[in-house]
């Protein structure tokens, strides 16, 4: 259960920060933080933002895939065959 909260989580970062939101979501953020040194870092470091915001839509995709659909697949059960006494020669 954990993990599916976990991997829908991931996912919902992962759609927040995605590059192409940034065009709406950077200059409310600037907008939010107007007249302070936070606000003016972001507006000269708009480069630096969109390749942390890709960054991070990357690894919140991997982290979602592997919560969601990867480990669900590794926990089912498999059941295990008897080895065969190998013949030696």
């Amino acid at each position: 259960m954990w993990q599916n909260i976990r991997g829908f989580v991931a996912g919902a970062v992962a759609f927040v920060a995605c590059p192409c939101h940034l065009p709406l979501t950077l200059p409310l953020l600037l907008a939010l933080t107007a007249g302070t040194a936070v606000g003016g870092w972001l507006a000269n470091n708009s480069a630096l933002i969109y390749t942390i915001s890709g960054v991070l839509f990357i690894g919140g995709l991997v982290l979602a895939g592997k919560w969601l659909l990867i480990d669900q697949v590794d926990s089912c059960e498999v059941s295990q065959k008897e080895e065969l006494p190998s013949e030696s020669i």
